[in-house]
């Protein structure tokens, strides 16, 4: 959930480490995070970019999608609240 929507939180259990691509493609809905900690293509965007032809490099793109690294402390990792309001947020 971005930290400045109402009803947010800047807390640890509310962020998530990703590159700049990564980043805008996840603040943009074509990336998501599952509740089992994966990251995954949004199929609707990719189709829609596919129609657009604006999926060169796709392939490249999705081969670092999967299970994310998480903290030790299971007390710091994602909540699953935070993941599916973002989901949400983005129509996922």
């Amino acid at each position: 959930m971005p930290a400045g929507k109402p009803d947010s939180s800047d807390y640890v259990t509310n962020v998530l480490a990703l590159a700049p691509t990564y980043h805008r493609a996840f603040d943009m809905g074509l990336i998501y995070l599952s509740d089992a900690y994966e990251m995954k293509i949004n199929p609707v965007k990719e189709s829609e970019l596919r129609t657009l032809n604006l999926a060169g490099g796709l392939a490249e793109f999705k081969v670092a999608l999967g299970k994310i690294l998480l903290p030790q402390d299971p007390n710091q990792r994602p909540r699953a609240e935070f993941i599916r309001r973002a989901r949400a947020l983005r129509s996922i």
